[in-house]
């Protein structure tokens, strides 16, 4: 990701909200760093105990996804805030943005595909993918209406926003608060990427989290992030259903793969650099609690 340092170096202390005091009653203000730390563990190992159960029962891999997304983070989620009387648009950055910001967030997705499936492919290159993964995973493709629907749904739309929600909402937050916006950037990169568990994608999962965080940082709203994620989700998921099958065999890299990829790290510096000036201007003077 060499292009992003013609980012701004002068960024807040932790990512852009609504200008105004913190609500009182803020998950933010109420908690210590180490009780949010406790809900994050909560919520992911609630997630992955479903996962587990749900995929015993079905030994399907796309239903244990939406059953642990749902039961194991979203259904928390909402009770905590309702049980507390928490804000949670502002808990979890889920404050309105305008559409073009949210445009501009699924444009990133497009202009970060070339690059992150090049570090993907550079991954791939050091270390292929398990027979047994490539297997499970061909077993997997949904066939039929209903199978591809709930596929759509589960990768595209629920899972997108449960990882936002996780590791932009809560996580990077969390981090941005105590150490700063690039070591949460780095972190909460980092560890996006090794929880897939994927290590033959492991550099364009980690590439995926970067881009992420930066939305996050620009924009402020885990609305963005998910517009982002999910449009990344739904061309990649459209590409193996196109060719009913996963990405198994990394192309040797070419020229075109590096000049393509070099091309939209510009486009994608252009929209990164238009939404931190956005956040920065007058008439969008944020500051974070």
């Amino acid at each position: 990701m060499g292009s992003m340092n013609h980012l701004p170096d002068n960024l807040p202390e932790e990512p852009a909200h609504p200008a105004g005091p913190e609500p009182p009653n803020s998950l933010w203000a109420t908690w210590s760093s180490f009780g949010v730390l406790g809900l994050l563990l909560l919520l992911v190992v609630g997630n992955t105990i479903l996962q587990g159960i749900f995929y015993l029962l079905t030994g399907d891999l796309f239903v244990p996804v939406l059953f642990g997304a749902i039961g194991g983070v979203l259904v928390p989620l909402v009770l905590l805030t309702r049980k507390l009387d928490l804000p949670y648009r502002y808990d979890l950055s889920l404050e309105h943005r305008p559409p073009w910001i949210l445009v501009a967030s699924g444009l990133v997705a497009i202009a970060a595909l070339a690059p992150t499936s090049l570090l993907a492919q550079i991954s791939m290159h050091l270390k292929q993918p398990p027979a047994e993964w490539l297997a499970l995973m061909e077993e997997a493709m949904p066939h039929g209406i209903w199978a591809t629907a709930l596929t759509i749904v589960t990768v595209v739309v629920v899972a997108p926003l449960i990882e936002e929600l996780v590791f932009r909402g809560l996580l990077h937050r969390l981090i941005s608060r105590k150490w700063g916006p690039w070591m949460a950037t780095a972190i909460s990169s980092l560890v996006f990427g090794l929880i897939h568990a994927e290590p033959w994608y492991l550099f364009g999962l980690v590439g995926i989290g970067v881009v992420l965080a930066l939305v996050y940082e620009a924009t402020g709203s885990v609305l963005a992030c998910w517009v982002t994620h999910l449009t990344h989700n739904a061309v990649s998921l459209g590409m193996m259903l196109w060719t009913d099958q996963p990405a198994s065999e990394s192309a040797p890299l070419t020229a075109t793969d590096v000049a393509i990829a070099a091309g939209s790290m510009v486009f994608l510096t252009l929209i990164f650099v238009t939404l931190f000036r956005a956040r920065s201007g007058p008439s969008n003077d944020h500051r974070s609690p």
